[in-house]
């Protein structure tokens, strides 16, 4: 039974091609879309451009924006394809800022990235000023990152206390077995 339960394990592959596929998408087509965008912008300032583009500054910040968020999102994947690998399968050998070693710390890296979607949500927002409420959009936007903070914060601190717990525990359990060893 725990021959069959091990070999399980490998059904994580499935999830990890799909969120790898789908990490490469977001990043091949991202990246074709802005350099397509680029070169508009520079033909269009050169004068040579057959189609000009018509966008003022806020609208190419924008844009650029947009690309920048789906390589965030691509991140986020490619983050939850590696972690899932490590975690399930085995571990790759990469940066120490991308070594996954528990469900814990995928979810710190994703919480991270995803702060920084949102952020970058918010602030594509700010520059054209597309949305009519811009107080109740951000507000939207700052509140799951404030929960998500939260969430953190109380795991790292419960994590602090139970470390801190087993310390006494291990150091009142090497004073016992000291004094017992005297008294004999």
């Amino acid at each position: 039974m725990s021959r069959f339960l091990t070999g399980t394990r490998y059904l994580v592959i499935l999830p990890i091609i799909g969120l790898a596929i789908a990490a490469s998408f977001f990043f091949v087509f991202g990246g074709i879309g802005l350099i397509r965008l680029l070169v508009e912008i520079l033909l269009t300032s050169l004068g040579v451009a057959q189609h000009p583009l018509e966008m003022d500054r806020a609208e190419i910040v924008f844009e650029v924006v947009e690309y920048v968020h789906l390589f965030l999102v691509g991140t986020v994947l490619y983050i939850t394809s590696i972690g899932l690998y490590q975690l399930f399968v085995q571990e790759i050998k990469f940066h120490n800022w991308l070594r996954i070693d528990s469900t814990e710390e995928l979810e710190t890296s994703l919480i991270g990235v995803t702060v920084v979607v949102l952020a970058v949500n918010f602030m594509g927002a700010v520059y054209v000023g597309g949305t009519e409420n811009l107080v109740q959009y951000g507000a939207g936007i700052a509140l799951p990152i404030a929960a998500l903070g939260l969430f953190v914060g109380l795991r790292a601190w419960s994590v602090k206390l139970n470390r801190e717990s087993a310390a006494l525990d291990e150091k009142d359990n090497s004073e016992d077995s000291t004094e017992s060893g005297s008294i004999d």
